[in-house]
């Protein structure tokens, strides 16, 4: 597994990398100089070397995230009317429903009139299919009164004083504000309900990561409090970056089949964004000079300073978008003492000036 890391230049992630020209002459860079190496030395020091090449490269990203409900998955219940809550069988949270199951008993002098409103009707109606039969029972449907209680009703030609409210999905109460006697209205969440068989985890993902991942990027998940990891691709990327911690919120969906995945549990997360095929040179083989980037090119008995654009980096490898070509020799040792010895020769070269193009 590569270390993540970072180049000191943009990175420009891509299946279909830019290759170098092979066919451009390159040169030492201003201020420098080529030094000669005698018997595989320089100063006294051994040189060691690396060959550029085509490569597959791949960024590990270590991130943190948190466990949390799946929202395709969430019903948020709320009365379709006003009134009142005279029995709350849903009475904490954690506890676990089926679909069609009571939730609550609601007093409702609007659906109480209805129910008259349909027991009238249907002493008038003309037969099967009278429209103000069907009318006052679909009012009834529209309100969320079940089914069975309005076939209750039109059998027994009786209104019920309460309509009971029932689960919308089968799932966990996971946030409570219904109470006995409470005075309700449409914009009164009274209970969530969530299957938690499905759960997504939410992994934070810096801006720098970001253009490196795609939806069915591999990771793994370690949770707190779960003893085995586990292995996941993301699902989906959102398209805006949360503006307090700079991050954005990449979805994973993970199966939940043992309910030992809590919402709110921490999640360490380790992704794999695949880079795709890439000339490149070991990253040690990269010096740092100011806003420059670069190599010292190794060829018989020379070593040429070498300027360099960087793309994307794996941590051990970092792309190269120009400044080699394929097949040549990098130092990966003693930059500095390179460094220093190319500097020294071009000052000290005919006039003081750059020499060694």
């Amino acid at each position: 597994m590569l270390a993540s890391g970072t180049s000191g230049a943009q990175d420009e992630p891509s299946h279909h990398q830019h290759q170098p020209d092979a066919s451009v002459q390159f040169g030492s860079p201003k201020g420098y100089a080529p030094i000669e190496v005698r018997d595989g030395s320089v100063a006294g020091f051994s040189l060691e070397v690396a060959t550029v090449q085509t490569r597959s490269l791949k960024r590990t990203i270590r991130t943190f995230g948190v466990v949390t409900f799946d929202e395709t998955r969430t019903s948020h219940v709320h009365p379709k009317v006003r009134g009142t809550l005279e029995s709350v069988s849903a009475n904490f949270i954690g506890k676990t429903v089926k679909q069609g199951e009571h939730l609550a008993e609601i007093y409702s002098p609007t659906v109480y009139a209805a129910q008259l409103e349909l027991v009238a009707a249907l002493k008038q109606a003309r037969g099967a299919g009278d429209p103000l039969v069907e009318s006052a029972r679909r009012r009834l449907q529209l309100w969320d009164v079940p089914t069975a209680q309005i076939e209750r009703t039109v059998q027994g030609q009786k209104a019920s004083r309460t309509f009971t409210l029932v689960a919308p999905r089968s799932g966990t109460v996971l946030a409570r504000q219904a109470i006995n006697g409470m005075y309700v209205s449409p914009e009164t969440e009274l209970l969530v309900v969530s299957d938690l068989s499905v759960v997504w985890v939410l992994v934070d993902l810096y801006e720098t990561d970001v253009p490196f991942v795609r939806p069915g990027t591999p990771l793994t998940l370690t949770i707190e409090g779960v003893p085995n990891g586990r292995e996941g691709q993301v699902a989906f990327l959102p398209p805006t970056i949360d503006e307090s911690t700079r991050t954005l919120k990449a979805r994973v969906v993970v199966a939940n089949n043992e309910g030992n995945l809590r919402p709110g549990a921490f999640v360490q997360a380790t992704l794999q964004a695949d880079l795709g095929d890439a000339l490149s040179v070991p990253t040690q083989a990269v010096l740092r000079a100011g806003t420059r980037d670069l190599v010292f090119v190794v060829s018989g008995e020379h070593v040429e300073p070498r300027e360099v654009r960087l793309g994307a980096s794996s941590g051990e490898f970092v792309q190269i978008l120009s400044g080699l070509k394929e097949g040549e020799a990098v130092a990966t040792k003693a930059q500095f003492l390179l460094d220093s010895e190319s500097r020294l020769r071009a000052t000290s070269g005919p006039g003081g000036g750059h020499v060694g193009h």
